[in-house]
């Protein structure tokens, strides 16, 4: 049975079904086995007074009626014998002398036997029975009750799966609506209206202030860094403005001119970066994503047209045409863009192929490198903003670990998936996202 806490129940359900039963069959067998042995007893209790009401003064009398008596009982079971002063007056010869009056159980001739001793003046009359039909009884009794145990067991273990089923329906209520949160737009409305019980209706709540508190410590860092940005891109625009107008000039320096150079690329590293925080920053999420038909196939051209020349030369794209997306041109083309530009930073040799293809509901975008590679527990964290990978800050290539997670942002908000797959040498990087369907539903390519 699954560890679950509906299991738990069903499991608890079935052991104290259990041990009620197996205690009330225990109880009740061992009352039924007593009593059993008290009507037993009175059996032979009213034999012995029946010889005693016919038992005369005379001596031999009374032994012949002991002997006849004995005759009588033998079809029932019975043995009895008449005892005076120690001696056996008259009766079953097998029967042993009594001990003291009572009934006893107590063995002879090869077999357990329950004896009674009745005293009448000096004479004791003592009967005796098998107790082998009461021990099969007894027996009998208990297979009967083990029987009845694993009855109920198996009626209590139905019963307890529908019953926990029952109980921790509102719980698993709350654990679907909990699921049904997204990480990027927490809404405590979400996980719907008090049920009426109360410990779950306390965890509602605390689940629900968590989820409150949660969206306003997300709302507080977008707005800062949408701020940060904000503040950033404008100086550093103007920053670059000046500075080409400056390299435009005459009379500078080689020196100066290199230093001026890289001051440049610096200021469009850092305003990229700030481009990149503000489509961070942004909540983006598939009811704000304009919806468009996309050709993923000329927005991986127009990338690759973008990047200078020796960068274009090691780009090679094999696309289908007719794969159209749903989803955002710009946005899309800032994934594409991330994700040639991330490929041959980590590769500085050899090829990057990039492929689209469409088939079954979804476009794939597809970007190899043949690189270092990524190990198999960085494959997930690489698209967390800022994480960058033990090589990465080893190396030479500059980044601040946000280009990744621009991707996985942007493909989350189309409702896609990112991910890294296994591959013999270096890096591919996999895009899904869903295809795009005309106003009847059907797919725009693919099988």
């Amino acid at each position: 049975m699954a560890r679950t806490f509906a299991a738990r129940v069903a499991r608890a359900t079935v052991l104290a079904a259990t041990v009620s039963a197996a205690f009330t069959a225990t109880v009740s067998g061992a009352l039924s086995a007593r009593g059993a042995l008290q009507r037993e007893d009175a059996r032979l209790g009213a034999a012995a007074d029946t010889l005693i009401r016919e038992l005369g003064a005379d001596p031999r009398q009374a032994a012949h009626e002991a002997d006849e008596e004995a005759v009588e009982v033998a079809p029932a079971g019975l043995k009895i014998a008449l005892w005076e002063g120690g001696r056996r007056q008259g009766g079953a010869r097998e029967l042993p002398p009594p001990s003291g009056p009572g009934c006893v159980s107590v063995s002879f001739d090869g077999a357990r036997w329950r004896r009674c001793a009745l005293r009448y003046g000096a004479r004791v009359v003592v009967v005796a029975s098998p107790l082998a039909p009461l021990e099969q009884a007894r027996r009998a009794g208990v297979l009967a009750s083990l029987a009845a145990v694993a009855a109920a067991a198996l009626v209590a273990l139905a019963v307890g799966r529908r019953a926990s089923a029952h109980i921790v329906a509102p719980l698993e209520g709350l654990r679907g609506a909990v699921a049904g949160v997204r990480a990027d737009a927490p809404d405590p409305q979400v996980l719907g209206a008090p049920v009426g019980y109360d410990e779950v209706d306390a965890l509602r709540s605390a689940l629900a202030s968590l989820l409150t508190e949660h969206a306003e410590a997300l709302a507080r860092s977008r707005r800062f860094a949408a701020d940060a940005a904000h503040e950033l891109r404008t100086p550093l625009t103007i920053a670059q403005g000046e500075l080409e107008l400056l390299l435009e000039g005459a009379g500078l320096s080689p020196a100066v001119d290199a230093s001026l150079g890289r001051v440049q690329r610096t200021l469009k590293g850092l305003t990229a970066l700030a481009e990149r925080l503000l489509i961070l920053a942004a909540p983006l999420d598939r009811s704000g994503v304009c919806v468009e038909a996309v050709s993923l196939a000329e927005v991986v051209a127009s990338s690759r047209a973008s990047l200078a020349a020796a960068n274009r030369a090691r780009v090679h794209v094999v696309a289908d045409e007719d794969a159209l997306v749903r989803g955002d041109a710009m946005l899309l083309k800032t994934l594409v863009d991330n994700a040639l530009d991330n490929a041959l930073k980590f590769a500085p040799e050899g090829l990057v192929r990039v492929r689209v293809d469409a088939a079954r509901g979804a476009v794939v975008l597809r970007v190899s490198d043949e690189g270092v590679g990524l190990g198999a527990a960085e494959r997930v964290r690489v698209f967390e903003p800022f994480y960058r990978t033990a090589a990465a800050r080893a190396g030479s290539a500059r980044g601040h670990g946000v280009g990744l997670a621009l991707i996985a942002h942007v493909a989350r908000a189309h409702g896609g998936a990112v991910c890294f797959e296994d591959v013999a040498k270096g890096a591919s990087l996999c895009v899904t996202l869903p295809v795009w369907r005309d106003a009847e539903g059907r797919p725009s390519a693919g099988p």
